[in-house]
């Protein structure tokens, strides 16, 4: 990642690397194939990042890194992230130098980056600042040598040993061009293509890339074990069949774990038994919508389709995060402004204004993801302080209209998606391990494509997911034994503030149960109304039958409170026509929420 040539042929290139490192540095396993975003890549790893400097893709595409960009940079002691896990996420995505414009490098240490591409040649460099996309004459060789290494002086005398030796050189393959590698420089250690700086920094392998369309490889050369290694892409039929093997069992898994665990079987076949018990309540209140008096203070009732942006203002300030609204294509520019003026500083929390079951939900690190989320957002968007309490739990409240105090009906405890080490294993292999995680193996897949193959430490716990969304991969624990006078007594004033608000679950971050019972250092991250579920249900020791009685038992609830408040305060149930509209609004609603 220090030095690079690319030599173009009649069939397609070379393109060669010399990694220079610090002698403090692990070792790099050598070349193997992975799977990354549906694509097989080959690529040697750094054991101490999980990253890579070379990779060559199944299409033929290759890419090679290099430290710095233009000039020799000062060094930061800490950055967000390695260039080498940035470097495989960019290779990962469908089109690399697209990729590049788009992902976001604040916080990463600058690079240069050489990518081959659908026959194209592209020089792109990160200077920790701006971004540089250039399109090269790919018919012509080049050599680039690292700005933090080597002087700009030093880097045209090699470029003239490159050309020197290219004109000399007949009928170039992988051992003339690796040769030419370990070899130019006439021994000079310091400056030479293989250097050993005062056994401090040093050239510890030699990897080239031959890319055509028959058989694209991948030759590396470990100098300090003195081992060589030539990578191929598996292209056999028995390969073939065993792949389709491997999918058909992970299919078959996939398909068992769906079906023997009904919490995660499709809404309407949960619900549908109990349609017929919503009709009896329906013909008891004369209309379909029996619900919408429920929460008199919230659109809807809080059932769909309701704003957050209006919830918000409703619970006293200091109990839900700081929070800004924003319109849809709102320029950036104008929301960073906004977000300056609240003092909202990232980590973040972006979310649609009108959610469900935690789409389009993000947590943002950096201006760019910012952006990227606004860019992608179709609809108006929540930004939001990050409350970093590590506990989460749902807490269903209700109280009946004309009685002094409410009650909890029940309680359910969220755990994260998280993996924990045993420094053998990558994180995809952790998440094959649990049914659970399994499940959401595709859209982590999405979100973090090479990251995931990644080996922690042993015993390094790594969220992957920090949000309390069944949906999205959370377990969800019944903490029914956690409800007290002392704990009713705190969500029952908090609830009594909110004017309009009799039923509904309360999502909340906390840093104790002791605190949360006392009212303090909680923080209310939703407020859900007459839709709520109660989610307790969604244990995995709990069966169909007891989630069906839940459910019953709320609905109970739901329609003894609206009822009480038909006849008491005089309100009427929503009209067919404006449930029907209701709910054709929600649908097309939905429509427009994005992967983020």
């Amino acid at each position: 990642m220090c030095t690079v040539t690319y030599i173009p042929t009649s069939k397609g290139a070379y393109l060669t690397s010399n990694r220079d490192e610090s002698t403090q540095r692990g070792r790099a396993l050598p070349p193997a194939q992975y799977d990354c975003n549906g694509d097989k890549l080959i690529y040697p790893k750094d054991p101490d990042a999980n990253g890579s400097w070379i990779a060559l893709k199944q299409s033929g595409d290759a890419a090679v890194l290099l430290n710095g960009a233009f000039i020799r940079h000062e060094r930061q002691q800490v950055y967000r992230k390695s260039r080498g896990l940035i470097f495989l996420e960019i290779m990962a995505g469908s089109n690399p130098p697209d990729h590049f414009l788009q992902i976001a490098l604040d916080g990463i240490e600058p690079f240069t980056l050489i990518l081959f591409n659908s026959k194209q040649l592209w020089e792109c460099r990160w200077d920790g600042y701006k971004k540089y996309k250039v399109l090269l004459n790919a018919s012509r060789p080049y050599i680039w040598s690292s700005a933090t290494l080597y002087h700009r002086d030093v880097a045209e005398e090699r470029k003239r040993w490159f050309l020197q030796w290219l004109s000399s050189a007949r009928e170039l393959n992988t051992a003339k061009i690796m040769t030419f590698h370990q070899s130019a420089g006439k021994g000079d250690l310091y400056n030479g293509l293989v250097i050993n700086r005062a056994n401090k920094m040093r050239t510890v392998s030699i990897t080239s890339v031959k890319i055509n369309a028959d058989k694209p490889a991948m030759s590396y050369q470990d100098l300090e074990e003195g081992t060589n290694t030539v990578k191929i892409f598996d292209r056999t039929s028995a390969g073939k069949d065993s792949r389709f093997l491997t999918n058909a069992n992970w299919f078959i898994r996939k398909l068992k774990i769906r079906i023997t665990n009904w919490e995660y079987w499709p809404s309407q076949l949960v619900y549908g038994p109990l349609y017929l018990y919503w009709l009896w309540l329906s013909l008891k209140a004369r209309s379909f919508f029996f619900f919408s008096a429920a929460n008199p203070g919230l659109q809807y009732a809080g059932f769909i389709h309701e704003k957050k942006s209006d919830i918000y203002p409703l619970i006293p300030q200091q109990y839900y995060p700081r929070t800004k609204l924003f319109k849809t294509g709102e320029l950036p520019v104008v929301v960073m402004e906004e977000l300056k003026r609240a003092k909202l500083v990232f980590p973040l929390i972006a979310k649609p204004d009108i959610g469900e079951k935690g789409k389009q939900v993000k947590l943002l690190h950096t201006e760019n993801e910012l952006f990227q989320y606004i860019g992608r957002s179709k609809v108006d968007f929540l930004v939001q302080e990050h409350i970093g309490y590590e506990q989460e739990a749902g807490i269903f409240y209700y109280r009946i209209p004309g009685e002094a105090s409410g009650h909890i009906s029940g309680i359910v405890g969220k755990e994260f998606l998280s993996v924990t080490g045993d420094g053998k294993s990558s994180i995809r292999d952790l998440l094959k391990r649990e049914d659970r995680f399994l499940l959401q193996l595709p859209a982590l897949q999405y979100t973090y494509g090479c990251l995931l193959d990644k080996v922690l430490a042993d015993s390094v716990k790594h969220i992957l997911v920090p949000y309390g969304n069944h949906s999205r991969g959370a377990k969800f624990v019944d903490l029914k034994h956690k409800i007290s006078d002392a704990l009713t007594d705190t969500i029952d004033a908090v609830c009594q503030q909110i004017p309009g608000f009799y039923y509904g679950r309360l999502d909340i971050r906390f840093k104790s149960w002791e605190e949360l019972a006392e009212g303090k250092n909680f923080s209310i991250i939703e407020l859900n109304g007459a839709g709520s579920e109660p989610t307790h249900m969604y244990d995995p020791g709990h069966s169909l039958f007891y989630a069906w009685g839940e459910i019953c038992r709320h609905w109970r609830l739901l329609y003894r409170i609206s009822q009480l408040n038909v006849r008491d305060k005089k309100l009427p149930l929503m009209t067919t026509g404006e449930g029907i509209k209701m709910y054709r609004d929600h649908r097309q609603y939905l429509k427009q929420i994005v992967k983020v």
